[in-house]
């Protein structure tokens, strides 16, 4: 009877993902705290945060995009949205819309003093 050893191998847990990427190296000097890329049907491909949180803002942030291009395309039926800015009190949201994909830069503002 032949003895059925069998190897294991031990995996560092991943590391925070995108770590070391330029992309997100050039966005992070930048301020950005978060990036998502997502395809063209608003699907997260790539990100820098939870996949929760990934899929919760390209929900939303796909169908704000989805609205304001219709908008836009039923006033002038040759002009297109090709980027967005949202700013709150606390953030900024860039929503860069492009026909392959969509990229979602997300940067938190600094308190001012008063």
């Amino acid at each position: 009877m032949a003895d059925d050893k069998r190897s294991t191998v031990n995996v560092a847990p991943p590391a925070k993902a995108y770590d070391d990427d330029a992309f997100v190296h050039h966005f992070a000097i930048r301020g950005a705290r978060e990036i998502i890329v997502m395809d063209s049907s608003g699907r997260p491909m790539r990100s820098t945060v939870s996949q929760r949180r990934s899929f919760a803002y390209a929900s939303h942030l796909y169908a704000l995009a989805t609205m304001a291009r219709n908008v836009v395309r039923d006033l002038d039926p040759s002009n297109d949205v090709t980027f967005l800015r949202l700013r709150s009190v606390r953030q900024e949201v860039h929503i860069s819309i492009n026909q392959e994909f969509i990229v979602v830069v997300i940067q938190r503002l600094k308190k001012q003093k008063e």
